[in-house]
């Protein structure tokens, strides 16, 4: 029988790549029992726990191999930073990022390359003139940009398909709009709801926004109008622990254009008055399945214009809690259609199949697919 080859991973590579998972020593001990032999240089991996470790651990296979950690963390090399600042974030949310950051790169490219311009709702939309309009002024342009009819709600009966429809105005405006609950298609990789629930990467070409799959129907869709709302002030819009003032300040003013974008004031108020002999939770309530936004969005709005006591909104926040979160699970095409964006998809089968991108690429941008997963997309968009 031969001898077995084993190699030698450099302590501080392994270090490195340990620290770069966010794992715990004590959860890589319990896979691989020999880490810290081979940390201390003990004993060295076969190729294949080489290859399993990097796998476990969401690190390059090709990196375990260097003599030096890499000089520079992926995030400052990749990724655009916040205030000069790398942003806190998950190993999850990290390489949910760096993904939705390199598909729109090669959108936003291949747009220029068509001769694109900058997208209409992003030229249509004065900063300096909006920056001195009042919200109830900026939330009337945004719904004109988007093409948003003042009751659209009313023509949707479901928080659902509600959410389906301001996502295709979106897709229709040229914005790509992504959606998971995990990472990939790695059920044990969750994404988080207490990390955050959306992020847009700012583009005049193809701006991305990314939701939280695990957040409820009405949380998606405050979600699209926040971001929606980033992208005309093209801003980025990471979710950060900034403690700078003018930061915080530009956050309550983008949550508020985004409610009155949902939540009009004039409507809520006239609802409000005609349901006067209900009691005040289940006036929310109403107004809330009618608009197709949460509860606690209604509460916060009414509470803003002083129409409800402080402590309402406490309590729809504590029930809020328990709602139950949209799960993934069921048919794979479903699941697979609903993560991602629709114009992000063509473009991609497109480029393919006219020979301009090559199949093993566009495999993966579209998430690691394989090719009878390719042939079944490709059979649905060309019909």
């Amino acid at each position: 029988m031969g001898q077995t080859i084993r190699y030698e991973v450099k302590r501080d590579v392994l270090l490195w790549a340990i620290k770069e998972s966010q794992k715990s020593i004590n959860d890589i001990e319990l896979k691989f029992s020999k880490i810290n032999e081979w940390i201390n240089g003990d004993s060295a991996p076969t190729m294949k726990q080489i290859e399993s470790l990097a796998n476990f651990l969401k690190i390059p296979f090709g990196y375990m191999f260097l003599a030096t950690p890499p000089k520079t963390n992926v995030m400052k090399v990749e990724f655009r930073s916040i205030d000069n600042k790398l942003p806190e974030v998950s190993k999850n949310l990290k390489d949910t990022l760096l993904e939705m950051d390199r598909n729109q790169s090669w959108m936003s490219e291949l747009r220029q390359e068509l001769g694109w311009d900058k997208l209409d709702i992003i030229k249509n939309f004065d900063i300096k003139v909006n920056d001195k309009a009042t919200n109830v002024e900026v939330a009337k342009l945004a719904k004109k940009l988007l093409g948003l009819e003042e009751e659209w709600y009313l023509n949707h009966s479901t928080n659902e398909k509600a959410y389906n429809y301001l996502r295709e105005k979106l897709e229709d405006a040229g914005i790509l709009v992504m959606q998971n609950g995990v990472v990939g298609f790695d059920t044990h990789r969750k994404l988080e709801l207490n990390e955050f629930r959306a992020f847009m990467l700012y583009d005049d070409y193809a701006p991305l926004i990314f939701v939280n799959g695990t957040d409820s129907t009405a949380g998606k869709i405050f979600s699209l109008m926040h971001e929606f709302v980033h992208i005309l002030y093209q801003q980025d819009d990471i979710i950060s622990e900034s403690s700078r003032v003018e930061i915080k300040a530009n956050e309550r003013k983008i949550n508020q254009i985004a409610s009155e974008v949902l939540i009009p004031q004039e409507v809520i108020k006239a609802k409000w008055i005609e349901l006067e002999n209900k009691e005040e939770l289940a006036r929310i309530d109403t107004i809330s399945k009618m608009l197709k936004v949460s509860s606690y969005a209604v509460a916060v709005k009414l509470s803003e214009m002083r129409m409800i006591a402080d402590n309402i909104v406490a309590v729809i926040a504590s029930r809020s809690q328990n709602i139950r979160r949209s799960t993934s699970g069921g048919d794979f095409y479903k699941n697979y259609y609903a993560k991602m964006s629709s114009n992000f998809l063509k473009s991609v089968v497109s480029q393919t199949e006219s020979g301009n991108l090559s199949y093993t690429y566009a495999f993966k941008l579209l998430g690691g697919i394989k090719g009878n997963v390719y042939n079944q997309i490709r059979g649905e968009i060309y019909g």
